[in-house]
């Protein structure tokens, strides 16, 4: 009970500090960027949620891992903002994460699967049909997988996989270019790591992956630096976040160098983490995007050249957009966009053809995906400066 009562008090004195602007610079709140403009039916527990263009008929399509349901589901898009109805796909138990790459070098994205309770990956070959066959091969990457991703480490052409294990380490598992996959190899980290994104973040040419780590240890963000043939030099690790659960790639100061924003949902909290472009990196100080944030989605919304941000806030049923002013800060307050119960992953793409981007979430208690277009707007923010050419 006291243990439980001090965690409350930290986060009383923490979230009031939390902001997107320094001391009175708040802005008015801004209009909203979408509309609602309808929700499809997914399977028990959807989450983890991508969009590509899997049959190459240039228009979006969507896949959702339903947890609850042991299965994903594909939507075919059809170009004008609408999908077709779900083609389910049976999983491993508990799905987590999915990833698309093209794994068999066919020329069409597959999909790896990673299944929480059964601590397996599966893949998933592209049909070119709209629709996926499982290849024969469970991989069995370790105790406690956690997120997953896809790489081309050892630059053989064909994409890698990089899985996240709950036990202070980071598995590697090198693509054949068929489908199948060699074994694990793990590398330990300093931490409990959670989500994980790969990027070139030193411009050497060579793939490498950036890290959460989170739990009750180290906490903040690591980076396995590539050597092109599948090792990997782990760096020290670096402030980024008092609880990064989820983790992505932004150029939030334009200097051509991918930071990474991470999301702490327990601290309400999110974090820039900027690239010094010498194999180090900045925390700059935490900023509030709405309650208990769970997925994070990088896009220009607006237009004027600058990356913002759209996060998933799981406890408040909204969807928060936090414009990007080039510097690595954010404007505050954020934008809000109602959704259904429980949003959870998030997915941007122009799904209408109209040259504007657009969102999809997964709305877990409300087995659903909400698709919010994007309203025909250059800059919502009459304040702000003109887009850039």
């Amino acid at each position: 009970m006291f243990k439980q009562s001090l965690i409350w008090l930290l986060l009383l004195v923490l979230f009031p500090a939390l902001g997107g602007c320094p001391a009175g610079t708040k802005q008015k709140p801004l209009p909203p960027l979408f509309y609602f403009a309808f929700a499809m039916e997914t399977r028990e527990a959807p989450s983890f949620l991508i969009t590509d263009d899997f049959n190459r008929d240039g228009k979006l399509d969507l896949v959702v891992t339903n947890s609850g349901d042991h299965s994903f589901s594909f939507y075919k898009g059809q170009g004008d903002g609408t999908f077709q109805e779900q083609k389910i796909f049976k999983t491993g138990h508990d799905p987590i994460c999915v990833v698309a790459a093209d794994f068999n070098n066919d020329g069409y994205k597959d999909l790896a699967e990673l299944n929480y309770s059964d601590q397996t990956i599966r893949i998933f070959l592209n049909t070119r049909l709209g629709s996926f066959i499982p290849t024969k091969q469970v991989i069995e990457p370790g105790k406690v997988p956690i997120n997953l991703t896809a790489g081309d480490f050892n630059e053989d052409g064909f994409p890698d996989l990089a899985v996240t294990m709950r036990y202070h380490k980071v598995v590697i598992i090198l693509g054949n270019g068929n489908g199948y996959f060699g074994e694990p190899v793990p590398l330990p980290v300093n931490g409990q790591p959670t989500a994980l994104v790969v990027g070139d973040y030193n411009h050497d040419g060579h793939v490498d992956v950036a890290i959460a780590l989170a739990g009750s240890g180290n906490r903040g963000v690591q980076i396995l630096w590539g050597a092109g043939d599948g090792t990997f030099e782990v760096s020290k690790m670096f402030k980024g976040g008092g609880q990064p659960l989820t983790l992505a790639n932004i150029d939030a100061n334009g200097d051509g160098f991918d930071d990474l924003v991470s999301s702490s949902n327990v601290l309400h909290s999110m974090t820039m983490t900027m690239n010094n472009k010498d194999k180090t990196f900045s925390a700059l100080k935490d900023f509030a995007s709405g309650n208990f944030p769970k997925y994070v989605a990088v896009a220009d919304f607006t237009g004027d050249g600058n990356l913002d941000l759209a996060v998933s806030n799981s406890t408040d049923d909204m969807i928060s957009v936090s414009l990007g002013r080039g510097d690595g800060t954010f404007l505050y307050p954020p934008i809000y966009h109602a959704v259904e119960e429980h949003p959870q992953g998030i997915a941007t793409g122009d799904f209408n053809g109209d040259g504007l981007i657009d969102l999809a979430i997964s709305c877990r208690d409300k087995r659903s995906i909400d698709i919010l277009l994007k309203k025909n707007m250059v800059n919502p923010d009459p304040n702000a400066p003109p887009a850039k050419a």
